[in-house]
């Protein structure tokens, strides 16, 4: 047994550029890898649309409804229903078939929105399941743009009532999908597709190139940036490593030379110990000296002492003397000798030249 799978969905104005680029692949998603590109050429709309703009056939609609007040900015434009199944329930049916179950589909919900609403019913089988997206002008009965007022709880589960048993009517072997409790997980066979097209309707509203564009230059410059950082970071590291050795050396440096400053305190200290000693010692030696000296002076005053000195005195003034006459002897006959042996060594010279003229 195949289940239904229906859902519902509203769209504000600057979601719907982003809708038509998915649902009529106007370029290529990398954010819903389950379509192949190559099948797209079997994708076809059910309705036809007097303008090739969803944003302009939306804008037409709402300008037929003659509204008194603007139509609000957060307003929604577009309503749009999913209409599916599981895998299996098409590939049995065959391509035929599974076009006459979503006209079916369209037609009803047509007739549940208005002709006049619907802005496209298209089909995608470029996906892994083929499904429906519907999309019309949320407009109620009265000419109201009112999405809460159409779907309302009590009316969608209407809906997803309704249309199955409209589909088993037609001679589809469709069941309605199982009835979401709040928190429950969901049954049906097609929970997983379900949500990926779901998700990709979703990203494919925010989707932009310019944003994907900007985003990698900015994934770049941050990539960038964090290699800076890196190289810095290493670099600030080599620096502090640096830094601390440097530390080191200069604490132990530091270290050095307190206990150069403690020992030569310390040796100063016992210097000046010593050199108070010693000049304590030089003046007594020098007040010794000075008594010996008085003394001295007052000895060579008396009188037998004096006398004495004075010949003592005269005694040494007269060896100096003689001593400075002998010396000065000495060098005479040093001189005298030194000219005497010149003599004798030019004296050979002449010597020859008188035994020469004897000869003559």
């Amino acid at each position: 047994m195949s289940l239904l799978v229906l859902h519902m969905d509203k769209f504000k104005k600057d979601a719907i550029r982003g809708i038509q680029s998915h649902n009529r692949r106007e370029r290529e998603s990398h954010s819903n890898p389950d379509i192949d590109y190559s099948r797209s050429v079997g994708n076809y709309d059910l309705h036809e649309s007097a303008s090739d703009s969803y944003a302009q056939a939306i804008q037409n609609r709402i300008d037929d409804l003659l509204m008194v007040k603007a139509v609000r900015k957060d307003a929604v434009h577009l309503c749009g229903l999913i209409v599916s199944s599981d895998k299996s329930f098409f590939t049995r049916m065959g391509k035929e078939e599974t076009r006459r179950f979503f006209e079916e589909a369209a037609a009803y919900l047509t007739d549940f929105v208005g002709k006049e609403n619907v802005i496209s019913a298209m089909i995608h089988m470029d996906e892994k399941t083929p499904h429906m997206h519907f999309l019309h002008v949320p407009v109620t009965p009265d000419g109201r743009l009112s999405a809460n007022c159409i779907y309302t709880r009590a009316s969608l589960k209407k809906l997803q009532t309704d249309l199955p048993g409209y589909l088993q009517r037609r001679g589809f072997d469709i069941q309605r999908g199982v009835e979401q409790k709040p928190g429950a997980a969901k049954k049906h066979l097609d929970t997983r597709e379900f949500k990926q097209q779901q998700e990709a309707l979703d990203r494919l509203i925010l989707e932009s190139e310019e944003v994907a564009r900007n985003s990698r230059q900015i994934i770049n410059e941050l990539e960038q940036r964090e290699e800076e950082l890196k190289k810095s970071l290493k670099e600030y590291e080599r620096q502090a490593e640096e830094a601390e050795k440097i530390l080191q050396g200069v604490q132990k440096e530091v270290e050095t030379l307190r206990t150069k400053q403690t020992r030569l305190e310390t040796e100063y200290t016992a210097h000046r110990k010593q050199s108070h000693e010693e000049k304590d010692e030089l003046e007594a030696q020098l007040k010794k000296m000075k008594r010996l000296q008085a003394g001295y002076r007052e000895f060579l005053l008396l009188p037998d002492i004096r006398s004495l000195h004075l010949d003592f005195v005269e005694r040494k003034r007269a060896e100096q003397l003689q001593r400075q006459q002998e010396r000065e002897l000495q060098e005479a006959e040093a001189r005298q000798q030194s000219e005497r042996e010149w003599h004798i060594q030019q004296e050979p010279e002449a010597v020859p030249q008188r035994r020469h003229s004897r000869m003559r």
